[in-house]
């Protein structure tokens, strides 16, 4: 019972007999079939956008037959399952000069954990200022010895504090889940702030804003950043691939306009 009211939660406000010109659902796995199919029958024209991988919600496959338009930001799901594809996008963002951090980063404590270790050193090493935030309620994992730089905590975070966090970082680190092909809002958000990426996703090199400049790809067997890495400029994108990944140009791909 429990999936049902959470998914009645979403759409019992939808209660007028008011036809819809479009309908946009994120998380459709968080929606019963009986409601997900009763939205669909308010709108003119149903489209759901996947921000994750498949492999990672397989509940995704079931919902694809009910809507007019699918997209995805992963294209292996693309081209498997037949869906538009459509990366992440940013929100162009002032650009700071006082920084709190070299190296901010949030995530939930994972498989990742080793990989994020020999970041830091790598950071560490080169004498910069690193915050690393790991959401764990494992008690020994929190009370384990690690990087004065590395914290644990088992609460939430206001996203407006987190976003400064990241806003007050001069680089800006992505580390890939092993079952993710897309691109995450990390690699996004450094774009819309013009930061520098740190990333273990190589396949952005297939992508038209790459520029090594601007992106380091961290590999499996990486040691450590090099300081050109570090002391070379950012080389700002041409405003035509700019504005390209922004949320404005997103919403109208999204909604054909």
């Amino acid at each position: 019972m429990k999936p049902i009211w959470k998914s009645f939660a979403h759409v019992k406000d939808i209660t007028n007999p008011e036809q819809y010109d479009y309908m946009l659902v994120l998380c459709p796995d968080v929606l019963h079939v009986r409601h997900l199919k009763y939205l669909c029958s308010r709108v003119g024209r149903s489209i759901v956008y996947y921000w994750d991988g498949f492999d990672h919600f397989p509940a995704y496959k079931d919902s694809v037959k009910y809507f007019d338009v699918c997209y995805t930001f992963d294209p292996f799901d693309a081209r498997k399952y037949g869906l538009k594809f459509i990366t992440n996008f940013h929100f162009e963002q002032a650009v700071v000069q006082e920084f709190e951090n070299d190296l901010f980063f949030l995530s939930t404590y994972d498989s990742r954990y080793p990989e994020l270790e020999r970041i830091v050193s790598s950071f560490e090493r080169h004498n910069m200022k690193v915050s690393v935030h790991q959401y764990s309620a494992d008690a020994a994992m929190m009370a384990a010895p690690k990087s004065a730089s590395i914290h644990f905590f088992d609460q939430q975070i206001a996203f407006d504090r987190v976003n400064e966090m990241l806003r007050r970082s001069r680089f800006v680190l992505d580390l890939q889940k092993r079952i993710q092909r897309g691109l995450t809002f990390r690699v996004f958000e450094a774009m819309g702030y013009r930061k520098k990426l740190i990333t273990t996703n190589a396949d952005i090199v297939s992508y038209d804003f790459y520029h090594p400049n601007n992106i380091f790809i961290w590999r499996e067997d990486t040691v450590s950043l090099p300081s050109s890495f570090f002391e070379s400029p950012y080389v700002d994108l041409p405003d035509d691939i700019f504005y390209k990944y922004s949320q404005e140009n997103w919403v109208k791909t999204v909604f054909g306009f």
